[in-house]
């Protein structure tokens, strides 16, 4: 999974273009949108979580990875009863 969007914005960044956290590398398109998500967007609460999850695209990836499971054990759970 490649973060390909500015985590405040949505921008498209592609493969190689925006700024990145120096703590965490979640990317932005810029430094007024990394601004605005640590002051708004709660970075500033998740920024050394993401580090300890192994960065951006590994905490991500685990995030989602998380969800998945639970909507399948979900659905087991419904397909049982």
């Amino acid at each position: 999974m490649l973060l390909t969007k500015c985590a405040s914005c949505a921008a498209e960044l592609g493969l190689t273009s925006g700024k990145k956290c120096g703590r965490c590398a979640t990317r932005y398109c810029g430094p007024a949108c990394q601004v605005q998500h640590w002051n708004e967007g709660g970075h500033d609460q998740l920024c050394k979580k993401i580090k300890r999850g192994g960065g951006a695209e590994q905490y991500h990836a685990d995030m989602m990875c998380t969800v998945a499971v639970a909507v399948a054990v979900a659905k087991c759970v419904d397909d049982t009863n």
